[in-house]
């Protein structure tokens, strides 16, 4: 499928020539001027007489200049282009320019009859303003996009009032028919591939692929992305025109794409179909100008005709590419397009590959940051579990040999050493068991009916021995019962995270723990005022393998936040984060109550035994 929108140059008032383009020059615009208003002094200067005689008296007729195909520029003697036709576009295969430099028009060069170049100030435009008239002549011009045309015309300085040269005249008629330019696909697509192949870095290749398409196919283009969460940004830009480069950017900077306005990208995004469309026109301007200031940077870069396609790859589309021509009269044909389908289709095939190698390589080094800390975290318990049995086997030694019995005491603190550190060990597999499962898709849960508020106060009363080590003080804030339908040994799990966190960086202030309910969603809210999270942290801590603090200072492997965000998720619930630094932590978990009886959602107190069972 295929878009498609009538593209229409800018007007100018008194109805002059339609084919004419405006300069890059909002204050400025020329058209026919009745002849009353020729004695006005504001239309007295030398510019404004050149383009009066052009448009009247020393100009053919509409018709004739038409069928002509006269192609005009009006340049002032600073460089400033104060017009510049659409025919002159054609000519010299550029847009309307904002400047010129010593004479030159961007990227073209006028060649003498053996092809060298001519030196700048041999240039006809050069010449005439430095004063010398140049008469009728004819030229070869090479154009940015390789072509060699003959062009017959004249160059004429215009004086001011003060006899300098003010601005010159460049008047050009085609001596013959322009050939199409020769598309040179196979070559493109090869220069294409070769610079994909050299980097990996994404990045970095995007701004020069775009440089093979201009100005071969157009006079500017775009390449944009859209990411997983649906943000669309430039990932490069580039024109012809240097005055327009440079405003293009800035104009994409301060108005990013938006691809759900009207008579945008959205159609690229939503379906993936090629789309034409004519931008930054008068009509397109009315229709996506967010404000004045929008709509005065789209007027000033104008018109271009835009061939939009996707960049999809493997299903998926990862963005647009995009070809801006500012000569709207000449559309882009059906080859055009299918070798910009061809490349962007090269394009996000090299995006996605560099996004699955940069995976790969996180991955990777995750895993061997992983396998760092688990090494350590797996050896920590087994130091102080070595030390303890080799001591009690010495003591054994040596009181077997004075024929002694060995001391209950000893075996006693020993084996609780032991007993512990085994514990500690057993969490650290069982975390690394449950990321197998998760990743696997095989967290099963056991649901049955049981109330949050009486397994946050066991949980509590586990931590209560270490929290008292630590002049911790424990708060548990649960006024009434909150059933619902959870996966016991889960649940405690999740509550056993949240806690152990808050006392690990609770740095010793107090630690409230609180359970209450609304309607059919539970809430349990975990709040420490320790040392805090950074808010850029936040995003990530329910990720795997990630810590907000430096592991030297507190241990772990960095996995229990993620198995608790994923184990609530599988209940359909929700888990947040709120911090800031040195302020402490809030952890609130949201859990759908399940399928229960109505009256427990309003019950004050847990359900309890009956009369009759009482009885019984």
């Amino acid at each position: 499928m295929v878009m498609g929108r009538t593209c229409g140059l800018p007007s100018f008032p008194g109805g002059g020539d339609d084919t004419m383009m405006r300069a890059e020059s909002p204050s400025m615009s020329f058209g026919a001027m009745p002849s009353a208003h020729r004695s006005d002094p504001s239309l007295d200067s030398p510019q404004a007489s050149a383009v009066a005689s052009l448009k009247d008296g020393d100009a053919p007729p509409l018709s004739s200049r038409v069928m002509d195909a006269e192609g005009w520029a009006l340049v002032e003697h600073s460089g400033r282009v104060v017009a510049f036709n659409a025919q002159a576009s054609v000519h010299f295969g550029i847009p309307a320019p904002t400047t010129v430099e010593h004479g030159r028009l961007p990227g073209c060069e006028w060649l003498r009859s053996d092809g060298t170049p001519l030196p700048s100030h041999e240039a006809p435009l050069a010449r005439a303003l430095a004063g010398e008239q140049v008469d009728t002549a004819e030229w070869t011009v090479l154009r940015p996009d390789g072509m060699r045309v003959r062009l017959q015309g004249t160059a004429t300085p215009v004086k001011g009032g003060d006899g300098r040269v003010a601005a010159a005249v460049l008047r050009t008629r085609a001596v013959e028919a322009l050939p199409a330019p020769l598309l040179d696909a196979s070559r493109l697509l090869a220069e294409a591939g070769a610079l994909l192949g050299t980097s990996v870095d994404a990045e970095a290749q995007l701004e020069p692929l775009l440089k093979l398409l201009v100005p071969t196919l157009g006079d500017g283009a775009l390449l944009i992305l859209m990411s997983p969460d649906a943000d669309v940004s430039v990932a490069a830009s580039l024109h012809v025109d240097a005055g327009r480069h440079a405003l293009l950017r800035e104009l994409l900077s301060r108005y990013p794409p938006d691809p759900t306005l009207p008579g945008g990208l959205s159609h690229v995004f939503v379906t993936g179909a090629v789309a034409r469309l004519c931008v930054m026109s008068d009509e397109h301007v009315t229709l996506t100008a967010r404000d004045a200031e929008h709509a005065r940077m789209m007027r000033e870069v104008g018109p271009h005709g835009c061939l939009s396609v996707p960049l999809a790859a493997r299903g998926n589309v990862l963005g647009a590419l995009i070809l801006l021509r500012a000569n709207v009269l000449h559309a882009f044909d059906a080859e055009e397009e299918r070798v910009l389908a061809e490349l962007a289709h090269r394009t996000a095939l090299y995006l996605e590959n560099a996004r699955l190698l940069k995976e790969a390589r996180e991955a990777v080094r995750q895993r061997d940051e992983f396998l760092g800390i688990a090494s350590h975290e797996l050896k920590t318990p087994l130091t102080p579990l070595s030390l303890k049995v080799q001591l009690l086997q010495k003591q054994v030694t040596v009181l077997a040999r004075e024929g002694k019995p060995v001391p209950t005491e000893r075996v006693s603190e020993t084996l609780e050493v032991v007993q512990r550190q085994v514990r500690r060990l057993s969490r650290l597999v069982d975390n690394l068991l449950d990321v197998s499962r998760i990743s696997a898709g095989r967290l099963r849960l056991e649901v049955e009916e049981l109330d949050l508020a009486s397994v946050a106060a066991e949980i509590l009363y586990r931590f209560a021995p270490a929290a008292q080590q630590q002049g911790t003080e424990l708060e548990l804030h649960a006024p009434v019962p909150v059933v619902g339908r959870w996966d016991r040994l889960r649940l405690e799990q999740v509550v056993t995270n949240l806690l152990s966190n808050a006392l690990k960086y609770g740095a010793g202030h107090p630690v409230v723990l609180s359970v209450d309910a609304r309607g059919t969603v539970a809430r349990l809210t975990v709040k420490d005022h320790g040392i805090g999270i950074a808010p850029e942290d936040l995003a990530r801590i329910f990720e795997r393998f990630e810590r907000a603090v430096s592991d030297r200072h507190y241990g772990g492997l960095g996995l229990g936040l993620y198995i608790t965000r994923q184990i609530v998720e599988a209940f359909g619930g929700t888990v947040l984060a709120q911090s800031e630094p040195g302020q402490g932590s809030t952890f609130t978990l949201e859990l759908p109550r399940g399928d229960i009886p109505e009256e427990w959602l309003t019950a004050h107190a847990a359900p309890g035994p009956t009369s009759e069972s009482e009885g019984g």
